[in-house]
């Protein structure tokens, strides 16, 4: 039999060593990697790292590019409207609509989220991270722009005065006390900010004008994560219908979380004498829970609003108005089927709608003016389909009134009526939205027509009298070019001025 041994392969342990517990061996047993003794980064190391990494440029140039990318995927791929997003059974249909275009992708921009761009998990993901990215480096900037704005560097060289973009010199009669304190009067007195440095060399100021301009970029750069933010709030917590068909004198539920029920009473339209649409104009009850909250004549412009539900008028037509009854005798739809489709042929109008069961119902129509169609005037075509199914279940020709039966159900067309179209959105981020373009447009005009304007003044003792140097770093532009060469001019003829008044005193 094997047996392990256990004689010591290395020197004896001293009493000492093995009370102080080591194991004698060179380095100790905690030090074997030379890993243990140092310290796990701690959490605010670990948040300082973040940090440097989301205000760095090349991060945040990334994050503006994908960003771009995505949004332009989302305007050029088609996206699922929000009422086939909450019904199984409509997103499949849309899904089919679009899969003659992109074949066997389909599924898989569809995993990606890229039919649903603007709230897909990629687009939520980057735009988190744009705006953290921007918030940091939003704070990393703040504590300079506020170091500049409230403590200046004052203090420049002499060869500042000698390569400065706006620079100008004279010599005054005067002494440079004087001089200084006629330069500081006519700065306070065209409302800019002057600071004596006294260190010298001569007599030394600062001069700017709108030192809080800097801070519109601030602004600006918060403006953008207000309005993301808003825009995220509006695609997680609100909702757009732009095809919100709604049949004359029957009641339809809002959906999309609410308890509301609205009810078109009328209906009516003008036209020029072209034939061109004057007006267009649906007179609206909306009910919440049951009880009637509003009601409306709804023009283009003129959309009813209720606790954040807008609804818009936006286009017209027909409906078929059909009765459904299954096999047990139970009524399960009375209600128009808006045909707002054309086929691509132009030959048929169509519309469809879900039955209870989940069986789509098709009602189709010749369009106006055609003729052997198999469907004459004060007739509909329905077909019914089952789940993912391509052909009809059952199919018949009806006729205006009378009953027919249609696979397990008794289906009657009862008559043409108008339907009106409506948008209906819900869009909660549009305030937040709002306070970012007001920030914006401040932080715009901070930086764009509130420039901060720098001017170093040095005044010393020369031959002549007084040598008064003026020198500023910034942008050559018109206005402030103007503003700093009427200022030399202006200073050296009241220095020439005081110098005049002196000698007649004397």
């Amino acid at each position: 039999m094997r047996q392990t041994d256990t004689r010591p392969t290395g020197p004896a342990q001293s009493p000492a060593a093995k009370q102080a517990g080591t194991t004698g061996e060179p380095g100790g047993a905690g030090a074997v990697d030379g890993l243990d003794d140092q310290a796990a980064p701690s959490p605010g190391q670990l948040a300082g790292q973040v940090y440097a990494f989301l205000y760095n440029k090349t991060v945040g140039l990334v994050l503006i590019l994908l960003a771009g990318l995505l949004g332009l995927l989302g305007a050029i791929l088609p996206q699922m409207p929000a009422s086939a997003r909450v019904d199984a059974q409509a997103t499949e249909q849309w899904l089919e609509q679009v899969r003659p275009v992109f074949g066997g992708w389909t599924g898989i921009l569809r995993a990606l989220g890229a039919f649903n761009m603007f709230t897909s998990v990629p687009f939520l993901v980057v735009m988190g991270l744009l705006a953290a990215s921007i918030l940091a480096c939003t704070a990393h900037r703040l504590p300079v722009i506020w170091r500049a704005a409230r403590h200046p560097r004052t203090r420049v060289t002499a060869r500042f005065f000698d390569r400065a973009r706006l620079r100008s010199r004279f010599t005054a009669p005067v002494s440079a006390e004087d001089a200084f304190e006629i330069v500081c009067a006519d700065a306070r007195r065209h409302h800019l900010r002057v600071i004596v440095d006294e260190r010298g060399p001569g007599r030394n100021a600062y001069l700017d004008r709108n030192h809080w301009a800097p801070f519109g970029t601030v602004f600006a750069h918060v403006a953008f994560v207000v309005v993301m933010a808003g825009f995220v709030v509006s695609s997680l917590t609100g909702f757009r219908d732009q095809q919100f068909a709604l049949t004359v004198g029957h009641p339809k539920d809002v959906g999309h979380g609410t308890a509301l029920t609205v009810q078109a009473n009328s209906f009516q339209d003008t036209y020029y004498e072209d034939g061109s649409p004057k007006d267009y104009v649906t007179d609206l009850t909306l009910l919440d829970a049951g009880r009637q909250v509003a009601s409306q004549q709804v023009r283009v412009n003129t959309p009813l609003s209720y606790h954040g539900v807008m609804f818009h008028q936006s286009y017209f037509g027909v409906s078929a108005v059909m009765r459904v009854v299954d096999a047990s005798g139970a009524e399960v739809l009375h209600d128009g089927v808006a045909l707002e489709w054309t086929t691509s042929d132009k030959i048929f109008n169509y519309g469809h709608t879900t039955l209870p069961d989940g069986t789509v119902m098709y009602v189709v129509e010749a369009a106006s003016g055609q003729v052997g169609t198999g469907i004459e005037p004060g007739q509909v075509r329905v077909e019914l389909y089952q789940g993912d199914a391509t052909t009809p279940s059952a199919q018949a020709v009806l006729d205006q009134g009378t009953p027919g039966a249609v696979g397990d159900y008794t289906l009657t067309f009862e008559r043409e009526q108008q339907f009106t179209g409506l948008i209906v959105r819900r869009d909660p981020g549009a305030p937040i939205v709002w306070v970012g373009f007001g920030l914006l447009a401040i932080g715009t005009c901070m930086t764009m027509f509130f420039r901060h304007r720098r001017i170093w003044v040095r005044v010393t003792e020369s031959d002549g009298g007084a040598l008064v140097q003026l020198a500023s770093p910034d942008r050559r532009d018109f206005g402030f070019s103007a503003f700093f060469t009427d200022m030399a001019v202006r200073l050296s003829g009241q220095m020439t001025r005081h110098a005049e008044r002196t000698d007649a005193d004397a």
